[in-house]
């Protein structure tokens, strides 16, 4: 198995849907490489991130700095 393959099973793969001998096959590569290992474990992380829910909206008084920036730049 390739970096190619494991990075497109990677949603099966993290589901629990692959056949038995893929699972395995994949398994085996992510113990012999370390980028996938990485890869893997960041889409876990982002899963995990975006389950929390949306990010709140930003506080008002940064609406405000980001406003005085853009305006700020337009007379320079």
């Amino acid at each position: 198995m390739k970096c190619r393959d494991v990075a497109e099973l990677v949603t099966a793969y993290m589901e629990g849907a692959l056949p038995p001998g893929t699972r395995f096959r994949t398994r085996m590569h992510l113990r012999l490489c370390a980028s996938c290992r990485r890869y893997v474990d960041q889409l876990r992380r982002t899963v995990r991130l975006l389950a929390d829910g949306p990010t709140p909206p930003p506080p008002e008084d940064e609406d405000r700095i980001v406003a005085s920036m853009i305006s700020s730049r337009r007379e320079a």
